[in-house]
């Protein structure tokens, strides 16, 4: 018996040692590829170092106009393919974020060379006018073709962002379209909800705009009403000015808070309000 349970001791301690050598050589072996991935990774971070450095040089080289070495025409192409790869995916960021919120879409076209952009533009939850343009992604970013209005100034907008910022180009253009489409809803809606304002003069990019209201007590007394919009992505004006014949009604307090009224609310709304408390027909 005792010989019998000799060797059942013997049998466990040399398993257990040949567990601990199994353990320790599985050991060795994750550390040599620990190891094989480490010398792997730094292979790749100097490989990535000198690509780097050979694009900003070939970079460099262009934005000074200097020619480029016939080996260096690889790497001009490399670095073409990088910059339009990163404007892609600046401009995808973009769509997330404004997709959101309706501000634009962008579709890739032609393979990534360039990208269409469209915004959409709406008025107090009323989806009015679509306009497009069409990008070219490749070296420079350049505008191709575009519907948007003339009176809207494009060509500022890209000379002063365009080539610097993508984000604030979008942006600043779409606040444009958006206040533009506003400004000519809100006409159209003095036009339908109140007929007796007439639209004495209003130009194309709507920030200037004269009407006449029929006062409520007197059928002959007018006021001559002129709204100037000094903000071109603001649908709010920035400045009114209140005239009539009655010095003393266009000096008066109720008119003075109508004037207030036209600069903090949408004119057709403010008008509509005036209607109500009694101030025009």
């Amino acid at each position: 018996m005792d010989i019998v349970r000799k060797q059942g001791v013997f049998d466990h301690l040399l398993m257990l040692e040949k567990a601990g050598t199994t353990g320790q050589e599985q050991k060795q072996d994750h550390m040599k590829e620990l190891h094989a991935a480490i010398l792997t990774l730094r292979t790749k971070k100097e490989q990535l170092f000198a690509e780097t450095a050979a694009l900003k040089n070939v970079k460099d080289k262009l934005d000074q106009g200097l020619p480029l070495e016939e080996e260096e025409t690889d790497d001009f192409m490399q670095l073409e393919q990088f910059l339009l790869k990163s404007r892609l995916w600046q401009l995808k960021d973009l769509q997330t974020a404004y997709h959101l919120i309706g501000g634009y879409n962008l579709i890739e076209s032609k393979q990534g060379k360039s990208v269409c952009v469209s915004f959409r533009t709406a008025f107090e939850g009323v989806h009015l006018e679509t306009y497009n343009l069409e990008m070219d992604l490749t070296r420079t970013v350049q505008i191709r073709r575009h519907n948007i209005p003339p009176c809207v100034p494009l060509e500022r907008l890209v000379k002063d962002h365009l080539q610097a910022d993508f984000k604030t180009f979008l942006e600043i253009l779409s606040l444009h379209l958006n206040a533009l489409a506003g400004r000519k809803q809100q006409i159209l809606l003095i036009k339908e909800l109140i007929g007796t304002v007439e639209i004495i003069e209003r130009n194309q990019l709507c920030n200037f705009l004269v009407f006449m209201c029929k006062i409520q007590e007197e059928t002959e007394a007018t006021v001559l009403c002129t709204l100037e919009y000094g903000d071109l992505t603001q649908c709010l004006p920035t400045r009114v000015t209140i005239e009539s014949e009655n010095k003393t009604l266009a000096e008066s307090p109720q008119w003075k808070k109508n004037q207030v009224l036209l600069m903090e609310s949408p004119v057709h709304s403010a008008l509509l309000t005036m209607r109500k408390l009694g101030s025009i027909v």
